[in-house]
C-alpha cells in the first residue's frame, strides 16, 4: 500500500533559530520552507504520495496562480519531487454544506491537466444522509445580508429541516440548471436579502415557496441525490476523460452511507470501465464503520478482478488508523491519505508518538498573548525562557543551575544596552521605513541583542519600541520618555527574576530530574496547565526524544516535545509521522512484483496488455494480490501495471541495476518472475543495498504463495485472502482457548488473610503466597461463580471427548492467570470500577500484553471470551480480537458491532431475554451457552462461526447425561 499526505501548507522554516524562537527572515516570501520530503531522505521519506485537494489550492489567488503556472512538481515553493506520485481531488469537504459541488467536469479535467499531477479525482458529493424529519434545506448565506439573520429562522423550520447555510458560488456550473432550474446562475444579478416573510406559514407551505426561490434549493431525500450525483459525475468524467489524451490517470470517487451502498456503488463504476477506485466520506467514522465499508467494497472489487482478469487499485479517502490496517491490507486496498498523524502534534493531548501504543504529551511553553498588557506579556516571556533553558540543560545533560545562571547574566544585559543603543541609533536611516516589517528586520539584524529582546523579554515589548521607532524621526522625534516607559516596565519584572532559584531549593531537589521537574511543575501550574502534571512527568521521566531516531529527534532533541508554535510542532508531527510510517511498513510491508520483460514489450499499448498477453500465468496469479504494485522490469525499472508500454525497450544491467536499487529503496521486498528463476546480480545487490529484499521464482503459483506469505499469516490462511467466515474441520479435535473472567463468589477458607486493591498492585501473587498462612487455591477451584462452574464443567467435558482445552482467567488482582495458577485470597472486581479506572489497572498488571502474547504465540481454532462488559474493557475487546486468525473463530457475547467488523468473529447475544429462553439468569448465561456448546459439538462436521451460535442456543430435550451433570 502507498500512503499519502495531504498538502495543507504544512511546511518549516529551514533556518529557525530554536534559541530564540525567531524565524529565519520576517518576510514568507523569502523564507526557505522544509515540506516533509525535504526534511527526510528519499529512501525514508514517510509518505509514498501527496493529495493536492482544489480547495487548498484556491485557498490563496498568490497560491493558485503560482501552482497553475509552474505546476506541482516544478513550484518554486511546493517543489513536490518527481517521485513522489500526485493524487488531485476536488475536496468534497470543503462544499459539504452546498446543495451541489462548484465545479463542473471538464473543469475539473482541465485543472488536473494544468497541475501536472499524477491521478485526478471525479467529483464527488459528500452523502450527510438526508436530513431531519422533512430534508434538507440549503441558503445562501448572502441573502441573510439584510433585515434578517442566520438566527432568524423559525424554529419549526429547523426542528424538521435540516438547514445548511453557506456563501454559494458567483456562478454554478452549467449542469445544476438541469436540477434547479429556479436557481440563480447569473452571476451579474445581485441576491436580493431574506425577509421574514420567505419564512411565514405552514411547514409545507414555507418548504414548497422555498423549493422555487433562487436562493434556496430544498430536498427531501438528499443521501440519495448526493449519492446519484456522483456516480452521474463519474459517467460524466469518464465519458470526457476517454475523449482526450490526458496526462493524468483518472481514478472514480463513490459515496454511500453503509457498505450495501458503497458495494452497490463499486459494481456500478467497474462496469464503466474505471480501474482505480477511491472510497469517500469515511474521514472522521469510526473504526468499525471504516472496515465494513472497506471490506465490502474490498470483496466487490475482488470479486470483478477475478471474473476479469484484471487489475483494481483502491484508495480511502482521509482515513488512517493502525487498528484498521489488517481489514485494510486483507481488502486489497492500494493506497491511503490522512494527515491525522500530522495534526496530531498540536490537536489535542499525546501529541508526541513514538508508536501506536506509547504517545506522550509535549510540554507546553506558550508565548504571550497579544491581548496582555505589557507586564503580563514580559512576565510570560521570562518564564517561559527560564524554562526552556531548564529543559535544554535537562537534555544535554549540562547543569540545570549554571544554565539559567548564564542565561541570566546575559538577559541582564539586554534592557540597558537596548536603551543605550536607542539613544544612539533610533534616527539612523536604516530606521527611516515605512513599513514595520523593514523597521523590525533591520532593528534585530543591527542591534546586538535583538533576537535576545524578544526572547526573554517578548515579542510584544520588541513590537512596541519598533513602532516608536517608525514615528520618530530627526525632524518630529518622539519623546525618549516614551521608550523608558516601555523599557522601564520590563526592568521591574525582571527584577523578581531569576525566579526558578526559589524552586531549585527546595530540600527534595536532588537530581537533574528533580530540578527540570521542579521548574516544568511549578511554570504549568503558574501557567494554568496543571492539569497536564502527570503527562509531563511521564515524558520528562522517559525522555522519549532520546529513543527516536528520526532526523528531527537527533537533530532538535527535547525541543520535539515542546509544545511551542509552528516550527516545533510542524516538526513533531513530521516526526509523528515517520513513526506512523515505521508501523505502516510492519503491519502492511511494501511489496514490489514484476516479470521480466523481453523484446515484443513496446508492441502493446499499455503495460497490462503486454502481461496478459506474455505473461498470462504470472498475471492470472499476481493481478488480485494486496501488494503495492505489480509491473513489467527493463533497464527503467519496473512500469506499473496500468501505465502506456515505453516506445524503447533496453536491458541494459548497469541502467536496470541503478534504476531497480532506486526504486527499491521505497519497498521492503522485490518480486521477480524470471523463466530460469534468476535475476542479473547487478540489479539484486543494488535492491538489497537499499534495503530492499529480492526474491525471484519461475513458477507463477509458487511466487504467489511466497508474496502472500511475506504479507502475513491471515493473508496465506487460503488463496482467497479477501475476509471470508472460516471453516474448521472437527474430525480430530478441536484446540480450544476460553478467556474466562474472575468472579465475586471466592472459595477462601475462613480463617484467611485477603488482600485488597493495593496490595495485588504492589505485590506479586508469589510474594503474597510466601506469606505466613496464607492458602495457595487453584484458579479455577477458587471462582465460584455460577458462569465460573458452568464453564469448568464445559471443559472437562470437552477435554473427555478428545478436544485440547486451554482456560485463562482475567482477574482483576493478578492479570491473566491460567486456572490452574495458584493465587492467594482477594477481592478485587473490575466492575466496582469506571473505564479510566479499569484501563489504568489493566496496564499495571499487563492484561493486554499478556493476552496478546498468548494468542500470537498459540494457534488455537476456535477462542472464547466469555467476559462482561467490564472485562472487555479491561482487554480492549474491539483490539484483541484481531489477535484470532483470520482462519481461526474467536467467540464474543453481546458485542454485535465487533461481529460486523471482522468475518471470523461471532457474537452471541448473552441478554435477559435470552437467558429466558434457556430457563437461566443472565449471570450464568454465558457459562450455561458454553455447556450446550460441549454437549453438542460432536454433531457437527465443519464448524463455522454461525454454526457456534446454533450449538450454544440450541434449546431442546436433552438427553441424561449423567457424567457431564455430576461435573
Amino acid at each position: 500500500m502507498r500512503f499519502y499526505v495531504p498538502e495543507w501548507d504544512d511546511a518549516v522554516d529551514s533556518h529557525y533559530d530554536f534559541e530564540h524562537d525567531e524565524l529565519s527572515t520576517l518576510n514568507r516570501q523569502e523564507r526557505d520552507l522544509d515540506y516533509i520530503w525535504d526534511i527526510f531522505e528519499p529512501e525514508t521519506t514517510p509518505v509514498d504520495g501527496v493529495l493536492i485537494s482544489r480547495e487548498q489550492v484556491e485557498e490563496t489567488n498568490r497560491k493558485a496562480e503560482r501552482l497553475a503556472q509552474y505546476g506541482v512538481y516544478d513550484d518554486p515553493v511546493l517543489s513536490i519531487p518527481n517521485w513522489l506520485p500526485t493524487i488531485s481531488d476536488c475536496g468534497a469537504w470543503g462544499y459539504k454544506s452546498l446543495p451541489f459541488p462548484p465545479y463542473g467536469n471538464e473543469d475539473m479535467l482541465d485543472f488536473y491537466e494544468t497541475l501536472d499531477v499524477t491521478v485526478g479525482v471525479t467529483i464527488d458529493h459528500l452523502v450527510l444522509g438526508s436530513g431531519k424529519d422533512k430534508g434538507r434545506l440549503y441558503l445562501d448565506e448572502r441573502a441573510f445580508d439584510g433585515e434578517l439573520n442566520k438566527g432568524d429562522i423559525p424554529d419549526p423550520i429547523t426542528d424538521v429541516v435540516d438547514v445548511m447555510i453557506e456563501e454559494w458560488p458567483e456562478e454554478w456550473p452549467s449542469y445544476v440548471d438541469e436540477y434547479e432550474p429556479t436557481i440563480r446562475t447569473d452571476p451579474d444579478i445581485e441576491v436580493e436579502p431574506f425577509i421574514a416573510e420567505d419564512f411565514r406559514g405552514d411547514i409545507d407551505t414555507v418548504l414548497s415557496r422555498l423549493a422555487q426561490d433562487s436562493r434556496a434549493v430544498y430536498r427531501e431525500h438528499d443521501a440519495e441525490f448526493r449519492y446519484d450525483l456522483t456516480l452521474r459525475n463519474a459517467r460524466e468524467m469518464y465519458d470526457l476523460y476517454q475523449r482526450r489524451d490526458y496526462p493524468f490517470r483518472l481514478m472514480v470517487a463513490i459515496q454511500g452511507w453503509n457498505p450495501d451502498s458503497y458495494s452497490k456503488a463499486t459494481e456500478e463504476v467497474l462496469g464503466m470501465g474505471y480501474d482505480y477506485l477511491g472510497i469517500g466520506g469515511v474521514a472522521g467514522s469510526p473504526v468499525h464503520d471504516v472496515r465494513g465499508i472497506v471490506k465490502s467494497v474490498g470483496k466487490t472489487i475482488k470479486q470483478f478482478e477475478r471474473e476479469h482478469n484484471t487489475r483494481i487499485d483502491s484508495h480511502v479517502f482521509g482515513f488512517a488508523k493502525t487498528e484498521a490496517f489488517e481489514t485494510i491490507g486483507r481488502s486489497g486496498m492500494t493506497s491511503f491519505d490522512s494527515a491525522s498523524m500530522l495534526r496530531s502534534a498540536w490537536t489535542g493531548g499525546q501529541n508526541y508518538r513514538l508508536d501506536n501504543d506509547e504517545r506522550y504529551d509535549a510540554i507546553r511553553v506558550r508565548y504571550p498573548s497579544s491581548r496582555d498588557d505589557l507586564d503580563e506579556a514580559v512576565e510570560t516571556s521570562l518564564r517561559g525562557r527560564e524554562t526552556l533553558v531548564a529543559l535544554r540543560a535537562y537534555d544535554t545533560g549540562d547543569s540545570i543551575r549554571n544554565a539559567l545562571e548564564s542565561w541570566y547574566e546575559q538577559a541582564e544585559k539586554v534592557l540597558p544596552a537596548t536603551r543605550e543603543y536607542l539613544l544612539e541609533h533610533r534616527h539612523d536611516d536604516q530606521y527611516d521605513e515605512s513599513l514595520l516589517q523593514d523597521i523590525e528586520r533591520a532593528f534585530r539584524e543591527d542591534f546586538e541583542y535583538g533576537r535576545e529582546l524578544q526572547a526573554s523579554f517578548s515579542d510584544n515589548l520588541r513590537s512596541k519600541l519598533v513602532k516608536l521607532l517608525r514615528e520618530d524621526t530627526p525632524t518630529a522625534p518622539v519623546p525618549f520618555e516614551e521608550y523608558d516607559e516601555l523599557l522601564s516596565t520590563a526592568v521591574d519584572v525582571f527584577e523578581g527574576f531569576p525566579h526558578a532559584k526559589t524552586v531549585l531549593n527546595e530540600p527534595y531537589v536532588v537530581s537533574d530530574y528533580d530540578r527540570v521537574w521542579a521548574i516544568v511543575r511549578d511554570y504549568a501550574t503558574w501557567i494554568g496547565d496543571d492539569d497536564l502534571l502527570q503527562e509531563y512527568q511521564d515524558t520528562l521521566r522517559s525522555r522519549p526524544w532520546e529513543k527516536c531516531n528520526c532526523p528531527i529527534c537527533r537533530e532538535y532533541g527535547v525541543e520535539v516535545c515542546i509544545f511551542r508554535g509552528n516550527d516545533r510542532n510542524r516538526r513533531r508531527g513530521f516526526h509523528n509521522t515517520r513513526r506512523f510510517y515505521d508501523e505502516f511498513e510492519e503491519d502492511l510491508p511494501k511489496i514490489l512484483v514484476a516479470t521480466q520483460g523481453d523484446a515484443a514489450y513496446s508492441g502493446y499499448e499499455t503495460v497490462e496488455d503486454y502481461l496478459c498477453d506474455k505473461h498470462s500465468s504470472f498475471w492470472t496469479q499476481t493481478h488480485d494480490l494486496p501488494v503495492a504494485e505489480i509491473g513489467v522490469l527493463d533497464a527503467n525499472g519496473v512500469s506499473e501495471w496500468w501505465e502506456e508500454t515505453p516506445s524503447l525497450v533496453s536491458f541494459a544491467p548497469d541502467r536496470m541495476a541503478a534504476n531497480v536499487g532506486e526504486q527499491a529503496a521505497r519497498y521492503q521486498h522485490l518480486f521477480v518472475h524470471t523463466l530460469d528463476g534468476e535475476l542479473d546480480e547487478e540489479a539484486v545487490a543494488a535492491a538489497r543495498e537499499n534495503g530492499c529484499e529480492v526474491h525471484t521464482n519461475s513458477n507463477p503459483r509458487d511466487l504467489r504463495d511466497e508474496i502472500l506469505e511475506v504479507c502475513g499469516q491471515n493473508y496465506a490462511a487460503s488463496d482467497d485472502f479477501v475476509p471470508h467466515p472460516p471453516e474448521i474441520d472437527t474430525e480430530n479435535g478441536l484446540d480450544i482457548l476460553v478467556i474466562d473472567q474472575c468472579s465475586g463468589s471466592k472459595e477462601i477458607p475462613d480463617d484467611a488473610p485477603i488482600f485488597g486493591e493495593e496490595e495485588t498492585l504492589q505485590f506479586s501473587r508469589e510474594d503474597l503466597l510466601a506469606r505466613d498462612n496464607v492458602p495457595g487455591i487453584a484458579a479455577r477451584d477458587l471462582y465460584t461463580g455460577r458462569q465460573q462452574n458452568h464453564v469448568k464443567s464445559a471443559v472437562r467435558w470437552l477435554l473427555r471427548q478428545g478436544h485440547d482445552v486451554d482456560r485463562y482467567f482475567v482477574s482483576a488482582g493478578f492479570g491473566l492467570v491460567a486456572e490452574d495458577d495458584y493465587l492467594p485470597p482477594y477481592e478485587v472486581t473490575f466492575s466496582s470500577m469506571n473505564v479510566s479506572d479499569i484501563r489504568e489497572r489493566s496496564a499495571k498488571l499487563d492484561i493486554q500484553k499478556d493476552l496478546r502474547h498468548l494468542l500470537q504465540e498459540a494457534d488455537y481454532d476456535v477462542v472464547f471470551f466469555t467476559l462482561g462488559k467490564d472485562y472487555y474493557t479491561s482487554i480492549d475487546i474491539d483490539e484483541m480480537v484481531q489477535e484470532v486468525r483470520s482462519d481461526r473463530i474467536g467467540v464474543v457475547f453481546n458485542r454485535e458491532l465487533v461481529e460486523d467488523q471482522f468475518d471470523n468473529i461471532e457474537s452471541i447475544p448473552a441478554r435477559t431475554e435470552d437467558a429466558k429462553e434457556h430457563s437461566t439468569i443472565v449471570v450464568g448465561l454465558k457459562g450455561h451457552y458454553m455447556k450446550n456448546f460441549a454437549r453438542y459439538i460432536d454433531t457437527v462436521d465443519t464448524l463455522r462461526p454461525e454454526t457456534i451460535e446454533e450449538l450454544c442456543r440450541r434449546v431442546e430435550e436433552v438427553p441424561p447425561q449423567a457424567e457431564f451433570e455430576s461435573e
